[in-house]
């Protein structure tokens, strides 16, 4: 039977625990979970080949330290260096680690942010490519992560963990895996195509995790209309799917908690030529049981342009901003960046960027009125600050270089 590897031990220098039993659903922990406050900014900086993690005070938007850690980076023993392909969990976690989600490696670093001491690391491939999303902290010894790819041929022991296509329940404070929550029977089927769930970002509300299915073919060729899958995560079980219909490949998720509203942004299928078509905004109450749709905002107000990023809880929920991709071909386009009046509907044009694919990851800051873009400009990369108010449009407040000692370009920020 083939055990997932643990790569970074604990180096406080405790042994290594075992799998906690076999099976595909074991629970670890059924505390409630806890809401992890932010306590600081970081920025994924990468060229694709290399990676630097940097640190922003959330208060001052200034860089407190611009290389915390890089591909460069390597612990003693069988580590793995951050590969060129990083992201960051969508929430923070309990504690406040900052925690590298490698989809390269497939593997989970835990780095101490006042240190930036890379202190345990978790290999969640299971022998496969697994391509993990992201990380959702329930407890100091519960998560939850997603896994975006499945296995082509899996074991036939469910201990092993290696399936796919599924949610994995990790202790991260050893860490280990302990569980999984398979998924793939919730891909909203397509006739004529083979669907994969393909669980992507989720979101945590008090002990619900709302979790967002891609529901792509395994060439990325065909798409089905987007859902959510809701877990509850005492039990660690699916209680219940929400569909957004006509929609595809849905990701982003915001909650207004003030009236337990989902914000849901939906980029479209990729292979589509038709793609701005399958984009949108969906927000639905979590307060009504089962969550109704309570509204849908199109393309229209963005140039007719497929959403790229959207987050929309600025202002409670009145304002939203999102970023649209441009093309290589047949001519060239650049990125845009909106804000959304989502009473009015009406969206207005914040900048352009320098090239395709150039702008990234957004992040509202609603204790500080502002939101971030990740702008990976050539020729001046950086991260843009703007500040909006509930009666004055949103302006920028300031550019920040976040990693000018080894100038990578920044590609996504998110709280930790």
């Amino acid at each position: 039977m083939v055990r997932p590897a643990i790569l970074w031990a604990s180096l406080a220098g405790s042994a290594l625990a075992g799998l906690a039993g076999c099976g595909d659903t074991l629970a670890t922990d059924t505390s409630p979970a806890i809401s992890a406050p932010s306590v600081g900014l970081a920025v994924v900086n990468s060229d694709f080949m290399s990676t630097s993690i940097s640190l922003l005070d959330p208060a001052t938007s200034q860089v407190t330290n611009g290389d915390c850690i890089d591909s460069g980076s390597h612990a003693p023993g069988a580590t793995l260096a951050l590969s060129g392909d990083v992201v960051l969990p969508s929430q923070a976690q309990p504690g406040n680690p900052l925690v590298a989600i490698d989809r390269g490696n497939s593997a989970l670093t835990w780095i101490d942010p006042t240190t930036c001491t890379p202190e345990r690391q978790l290999d969640v491939s299971t022998g496969f490519y697994a391509n993990p999303h992201d990380v959702i902290g329930v407890s100091a010894t519960k998560a939850y992560v997603t896994r975006y790819e499945r296995n082509a041929a899996p074991t036939a022991d469910p201990a092993d963990f290696d399936d796919g296509d599924d949610v994995l329940i990790i202790d991260p404070s050893v860490p280990v895996i302990t569980g999984r929550i398979d998924l793939s029977s919730y891909a909203v089927q397509l006739a004529g195509a083979t669907i994969q769930a393909r669980p992507d970002r989720a979101l945590l509300v008090g002990t619900t995790l709302y979790l967002a299915l891609a529901d792509l073919s395994d060439d990325f060729k065909a798409a089905s209309h987007g859902r959510l899958v809701v877990i509850d995560t005492a039990t660690d079980r699916v209680t219940r799917t929400i569909d957004v219909a006509d929609l595809q490949n849905c990701s982003g998720l915001s909650y207004l908690a003030a009236s337990g509203v989902l914000v849901v942004s939906c980029g479209g299928a990729f292979s589509d030529a038709g793609q701005a078509a399958g984009s949108g905004i969906v927000s639905f109450d979590l307060t009504a049981s089962p969550p109704v749709e309570l509204d849908r905002q199109n393309t229209a107000p963005f140039g007719g342009r497929a959403l790229g990023a959207y987050a929309g809880i600025a202002n409670d929920g009145a304002l939203g901003f999102a970023v649209t991709y441009g093309d290589f071909s047949p001519a060239t386009t650049t990125d845009q960046f909106w804000a959304l009046d989502t009473a009015g509907r009406t969206a207005s044009k914040l900048a352009d960027s320098s090239d395709s694919f150039t702008f990234g990851g957004v992040l509202v800051d609603p204790d500080h009125d502002r939101v971030y873009l990740t702008d990976a400009n050539a020729a001046a990369p950086r991260v843009q600050v703007y500040h909006y108010t509930a009666a004055t449009p949103p302006v920028l407040e300031t550019s920040v270089n976040t990693n000018p000692s080894l100038d990578l370009p920044p590609r996504e920020i998110a709280r930790y």
